[in-house]
């Protein structure tokens, strides 16, 4: 019964995630696995050392709510320039994501305020990842290609986010994409600036 209130729309609409259909069709394609996440995400907040590596994951695992495009009409909506709609795209992913991962980062402090330290570096890193994902989407947008193919360097700067090593990769590739993103989108997008 609960998953065809999800599957409907009854459940998740538009506007709990600050209209961001990224998030919303996220949210709607995977309830299951959303359910589990938040299991999962319970569970290891209780264990040591495992709650803030786990709330990193799952900003990686939100990176992929990014990989389909959405249709040119939505873009236009919010009649913005291409900065400001990054900007915006950037904002509302980083607002959803702490808003909703919120409270196992309270169960974890909670359960282990000793390591309050993690969060420090929890924090800033999913924030990074989420920036990654937005600018890798966007700086390859393409209104009429719904699911585009990730080419090799945006996979590698994806695994930089898990792997350490690939990291100073993926910050080169933030800074990229950000500008590729802002001369892509400039493109399909009027100018409302």
């Amino acid at each position: 019964m609960l998953s065809e209130k999800v599957y409907s729309g009854r459940l998740v609409r538009p506007g709990v995630f600050g209209g961001s259909p990224e998030w919303t069709a996220g949210v709607r394609r995977h309830p299951a696995a959303v359910v589990a996440a938040a299991v999962v995400l319970a569970v290891c907040a209780c264990i040591p050392y495992a709650g803030f590596p786990a709330l990193y994951l799952a900003a990686a695992a939100c990176g992929s709510f990014y990989a389909a495009n959405e249709p040119l009409q939505l873009l236009l909506l919010p009649e913005k320039g291409a900065a400001r709609l990054l900007a915006r795209k950037v904002l509302t992913a980083w607002r959803n994501y702490f808003l909703t991962t919120a409270p196992f980062a309270a169960l974890a402090l909670l359960a282990q305020p000793r390591l309050a330290w993690m969060a420090a570096a929890w924090a800033p890193l999913a924030a990074l990842a989420l920036l990654y994902f937005v600018a890798a989407k966007y700086a390859r947008y393409d209104p009429a290609d719904e699911s585009p193919r990730w080419p090799l360097a945006a996979r590698l700067g994806a695994a930089g986010f898990l792997l350490p090593p690939l990291l100073p990769l993926s910050l080169c590739l933030v800074v990229s994409y950000l500008l590729r993103a802002e001369r892509n989108l400039n493109r399909y997008l009027y100018d409302y600036d």
